[in-house]
């Protein structure tokens, strides 16, 4: 049997505790979901620059480039290596 080419993380996090990570101001390393294909984006060093509660997205700056990359709450899957749970 094959194994997928995705290894899931041994430690998790409550999805709150997640976004306190994440709106911390600190570098972190997320992956999210793309809705439209189901792509997984990996985002390095990633730094939360806005949040919109009611819209429910976070947008983070990436390191290298400068640029601003805005993304549902809900597609955020893994933090720093952790695995989010709701």
């Amino acid at each position: 049997m094959n194994k997928p080419d995705y290894k899931r993380p041994s430690k998790v996090l409550h999805w709150k505790d997640a976004m306190l990570l994440l709106e911390s101001g600190e570098p972190c390393d997320i992956k999210v979901w793309k809705l439209s294909t189901g792509d997984i984006l990996e985002y390095k060093g990633a730094v939360c620059v806005g949040k919109h509660w009611r819209g429910g997205t976070h947008t983070v700056r990436l390191p290298l480039s400068q640029v601003l990359r805005t993304f549902r709450d809900i597609t955020l899957f893994e933090i720093n290596g952790y695995e989010i749970y709701r």
